[in-house]
């Protein structure tokens, strides 16, 4: 139930600049249009360690290493006239800023390999794909034991693509507890649920709505507005509120809250 949950939640927080994640932030390069965002769960991810080079009738890296687990997959798109280098700048330094990053492997330009070989063969998304000349990837795991794979490059159209996927091994999301999930108009209810809580300030809810006489966005931060509202002062001074909209998992519904325990690093 938990990696269902933080399968959810980590795609999600990619999305969004300033997010809230079980131990990151990874901000979005202004202008960045998202083309998609999914997680992959309980799946062997590749975590590639080097350049890729033709193996038999195929492409691969050289050296990878093989995780079970959860891989978080973003691709943006940021247009032609934005410079490469403030992309990649911008991009390297927010990975690098996630708790205590290192870096496992990385390139730039043809020293990558074939541009080719990793949109097609590793990424499986034919938009990654430009010259070889403007590619760059990093590969780095943090101080939670997550890889993250960022790959850019400048496609012949003009744009630049930014594919920045997050691999957590399998058990490493235990560290977040469901609280409950409850109507999000239930205040009544809401704040008796806090008051079993016990301790709040590792507590986060996660609000889920739909489109109503405004867009599914404005429905969710309505629901903030009221829920902290009815909220005593130490309780909104200790929950923070992120807003899902629609775009969480079904299986968890709409027009909800969502309170989890983020136990801290």
């Amino acid at each position: 139930m938990y990696k269902s949950f933080g399968a959810v939640l980590s795609s999600l927080f990619i999305m969004t600049s300033g997010a809230y994640a079980a131990a990151t932030e990874v901000p979005t390069f202004r202008g960045a249009q998202i083309i998609k965002s999914e997680p992959v769960e309980n799946a062997y991810i590749e975590v590639p360690l080097s350049k890729i080079y033709r193996s038999g009738r195929g492409w691969e890296p050289e050296q990878v290493e093989l995780i079970e687990g959860t891989s978080y997959q973003t691709l943006y798109k940021i247009g032609r006239n934005v410079p490469l280098d403030a992309v990649n700048t911008f991009y390297r330094d927010a990975v690098m800023n996630i708790n205590d990053n290192q870096i496992l492997f990385e390139c730039q330009s043809r020293a990558c390999g074939s541009s080719n070989a990793w949109a097609n063969n590793f990424f499986n998304d034919y938009l990654l794909y430009g010259a070889d000349a403007n590619q760059s990837l990093l590969v780095t795991k943090d101080a939670s034991n997550h890889y993250w794979v960022l790959y850019i490059n400048r496609r012949g159209a003009g744009d630049v693509m930014v594919r920045l996927d997050e691999v957590v091994p399998a058990g490493n999301d235990s560290n977040i507890d469901i609280l409950a999930q409850l109507s999000a108009t239930d205040i009544p209810r809401i704040r008796r649920a806090l008051n079993d809580f016990g301790e709040l300030t590792s507590v986060v809810g996660f609000v889920t709505s739909e489109a109503g006489d405004v867009n599914a966005v404005a429905t969710g931060d309505r629901y903030i507005e009221a829920i902290r509202a009815g909220l005593n002062p130490a309780e909104r001074e200790s929950i923070r509120f992120i807003n899902l909209a629609n775009m969480g998992d079904p299986a968890y519904g709409s027009h909800r809250v969502i309170f989890v325990r983020i136990e801290k690093q």
